[in-house]
């Protein structure tokens, strides 16, 4: 991993296990396989690249790597926009150009001229960042400008419509990602897409439950396997699920597992 302040940049291999689960991206992201193939599930649909072949991830995506072969080696760069510009040129050729509908991703292909004209910029960001030279920063952020204006130059293309089970599929990923987390309505509604009373049509009509109620048991789940697998105390287990109280952790835990916490943890090491 290579990081200039202004640019990350990672290149996974197959031996590598990424640790990072479900991410919405709050940069701009591109991809390029040398060697090998790398699954990215991208708003609930999945991307196979190749090698040679690359991929352009504007912010506000749902992102997360998911497969690769075992001779993969993926460089990713990873770019926030606003450091590329000064103030004023970053109202007129960033801000407008964050999180909108109509730029999601770009694939890109060797056999595509302008295409592959992207695909070897990134690979010089990507070579020039390794290189750790005086100039290396300043190149590498010149070089990511490019990147990002042949970005803002698509054309305003409709995303393809998420199907019903699409939007299942990322409002429980997303869940399942923030695990410790406090979730509201709202924003597992913005997860999939819909309206906070559509999200609950779809969890009574896929889960038979509300999104609350479902979030509630996933968390008393993980909180379950953190009884089971770790020796902290009732208390810190709380705190890392974000309760204040210690009686409302024990509360909201025996309505879902029948058990106080410290009874589960008896009966679990008894077994």
């Amino acid at each position: 991993m290579n990081d200039t302040g202004t640019i990350l940049y990672v290149e996974w291999s197959g031996e590598q296990v990424p640790t990072i689960g479900l991410d919405v991206t709050t940069h701009f992201h591109a991809f390029i396989v040398r060697q090998g193939r790398a699954d990215l599930l991208l708003n609930g649909e999945k991307i196979r690249l190749k090698t040679g072949t690359g991929l352009l991830v504007g912010p506000g995506q749902l992102m997360r790597r998911v497969g690769w072969t075992d001779e993969t080696r993926l460089v990713e760069i990873k770019v926030d926009p606003y450091d590329l510009f000064a103030p004023a040129l970053a109202e007129q050729y960033v801000t407008p150009y964050m999180n909108t509908s109509h730029l999601t991703r770009k694939q890109l292909t060797p056999t595509n001229r302008p295409e592959k004209a992207v695909l070897d910029t990134i690979d010089k960001v990507a070579r020039t960042v390794k290189s750790d030279t005086p100039f290396s920063c300043l190149d590498a952020a010149l070089q990511s400008t490019v990147l990002w204006r042949y970005w803002i130059q698509q054309k305003c293309e409709e995303p393809p419509r998420m199907t019903g089970k699409d939007r299942m599929t990322a409002m429980l990923a997303h869940i399942h990602a923030h695990v410790t987390h406090r979730l509201t309505l709202e924003q597992i509604a913005t997860a999939g897409g819909l309206s906070r009373a559509e999200c609950c049509r779809y969890f009574t009509k896929w889960c038979e439950t509300t999104p609350l109620s479902y979030v509630c048991d996933v968390r008393m789940e993980a909180a379950a396997r953190r009884l089971k697998e770790t020796s902290d105390s009732v208390a810190v287990i709380a705190d890392q699920f974000g309760y204040s109280s210690v009686s409302h952790f024990v509360q909201t835990f025996k309505k879902v597992h029948k058990v106080t916490p410290l009874a589960y943890r008896k009966g679990k090491k008894a077994n």
